[in-house]
């Protein structure tokens, strides 16, 4: 008779019961000592195949992970965009401005002057920063309010880090001091671009959408009492439009509640002086629209500098 069964109705006798479970009881053990521990298919146990993770005793000794379960949490996916950089963007003063974005950023976060100014010197946005010996931020004081804007730096300014130095620079200093009866620190000079473009070829649309956002920090800074762009380049930006530069002068603009009057840039008026009567116009406009008295003049105003 199979001895796992019994005559049906039989009742069972409990001493066969307490025999037969102490015999299962040592046999169990007796196979954990064999296969040196755990059971196969026992709960959190490796089985006889699995290889130790570590020392089996002694100090520092680890226990062997669990069957089924990763030795380590699997990374979280992080939010936004596929292919968008997860690392945060920096802010004034923590490393230079990379792309547009960064200049964008960095030039909203700016507090005040020095901090643009930081924020311009690091700048590595477009490639103008590997050809560049000084980057060209602002010069004067600005007492009248009035603020200069051009295009960008040329040789001697890159030389220097100071804005409108050679030869259409002295221009502008002589239409200031000597047509406006001021000194040079009392106006603000700056550039649309901050870095010089080589040969002075004219900015792309690329370097003027990149840099922009630091002379626009400028001016909210700064808040002149009028803005007078010299040239197309500095005129579109500032007006926002495009278009001819006689479309743009000989009137006073509107923008974001602050006047703003475009002239000719120095460098253009050094190869057509003709037109130096035309500028004198439209810087005595800018003049009476800040309240800034103009000077007698005894030979009248067409022959301004």
């Amino acid at each position: 008779m199979d001895r796992d069964k019994r005559d049906e109705g039989a009742e069972p006798d409990p001493n066969e019961e307490l025999l037969r479970l102490a015999r299962g009881i040592r046999g169990h053990v007796k196979r954990r000592k064999r296969l040196g521990g755990a059971l196969p298919g026992e709960v959190g146990t490796p089985g006889p195949a699995a290889k130790p993770a570590g020392p089996a005793s002694g100090a520092g000794a680890k226990p062997p992970p669990a069957a089924g379960r990763p030795t380590a949490p699997l990374p979280t996916p992080k939010p936004g965009r596929p292919g968008a950089r997860s690392e945060p963007r920096p802010t004034v003063g923590e490393g230079p401005a990379r792309d547009a974005a960064d200049v964008k950023a960095q030039a909203a976060a700016a507090r005040d002057l020095d901090e643009v100014r930081r924020g311009v010197a690091q700048c590595t946005a477009c490639e103008l920063c590997a050809t560049r010996t000084n980057t060209v931020f602002l010069d004067g004081k600005g007492h009248s309010g009035l603020m200069f804007v051009g295009e960008a730096p040329g040789a001697e300014e890159d030389k220097t880090g100071v804005p409108f130095v050679g030869r259409a620079g002295q221009l502008l200093t002589d239409i200031v001091t000597k047509g406006m009866g001021l000194d040079r620190r009392d106006v603000w000079i700056a550039n649309v671009l901050k870095c010089r473009p080589p040969e002075n070829r004219d900015p792309t649309p690329d370097e003027k959408a990149t840099c922009t956002p630091w002379l626009d920090r400028q001016i909210e800074l700064l808040e002149p009492r009028i803005l007078v762009p010299l040239g197309r380049h500095a005129s579109m930006h500032v007006l926002g439009i495009t278009a001819a530069m006689n479309a743009m002068r000989g009137r006073v603009h509107t923008i974001a509640g602050r006047p703003v009057v475009p002239t000719f840039h120095p460098a253009y008026l050094l190869r057509n002086p003709a037109d130096k009567k035309e500028c004198w116009k439209d810087i005595q406009v800018a003049m009476q629209t800040a309240g800034i008295p103009i000077p007698k003049r005894e030979a009248g105003p067409g022959s301004a500098p």
